[in-house]
């Protein structure tokens, strides 16, 4: 009977540490996952504090590209023409750029389009699960949807108002904002 109890708590204890493992392994790769985006995150907040510290100095950074426009470490790119999601996603990568990511308000403040039309952004629906999702695989630390309904589609643009809404990803009637780290 003992003999029976033992063998019991092996099998038992086998698969507590198969499963604690296999817990870590998920871990690590949620880990590695997220870490460009926590990278983008606190490289805007390092780049915030500098500039609160050096107001009114010379900045050491970089300027953008022309036709580029920088913000809190960040160079944007606001497109002329339209295209569908995967075109404009291809456009900004063809450069070494991605869709812009948008991680706050005042990022969302500064993006918000003045003129009439939309404007794809990097938030796009990924499957199995339909949960909306960064090109880099992070789940959104800030979102700007207006109401539920407005996120029913696949791909995210910002709205002339600035609000996100969705649309089918080929659609060909919104331009795209791509982002880039600017050097510093």
């Amino acid at each position: 009977m003992l003999l029976l109890l033992v063998l019991i708590f092996s099998v038992f204890l086998a698969e507590v540490l198969q499963f604690f493992n296999q817990m870590q392994e998920e871990l690590k790769q949620l880990d590695i996952k997220y870490a460009g985006h926590k990278r983008d995150v606190t490289r805007g907040e390092v780049f915030r504090q500098m500039e609160a510290v050096r107001a009114g100095n010379e900045s050491s950074c970089e300027p953008c590209l022309e036709d580029w426009m920088a913000f809190q470490g960040s160079c944007y790119l606001f497109s002329t023409q339209q295209q569908h999601w995967f075109e404009a996603k291809d456009h900004c990568a063809e450069k070494g750029d991605h869709l812009v990511i948008i991680n706050s308000q005042a990022e969302q403040k500064f993006l918000s389009p003045n003129e009439s039309t939309g404007y794809w952004i990097g938030l796009r629906k990924q499957y199995p699960k339909g949960i909306h999702k960064w090109q880099d695989g992070s789940a959104p630390t800030f979102v700007n949807w207006p109401d539920t309904k407005s996120s029913g589609y696949d791909c995210v643009f910002m709205e002339k108002s600035g609000s996100w809404s969705s649309d089918i990803c080929r659609a060909y009637w919104y331009h795209w904002i791509c982002e880039k780290p600017q050097v510093c």
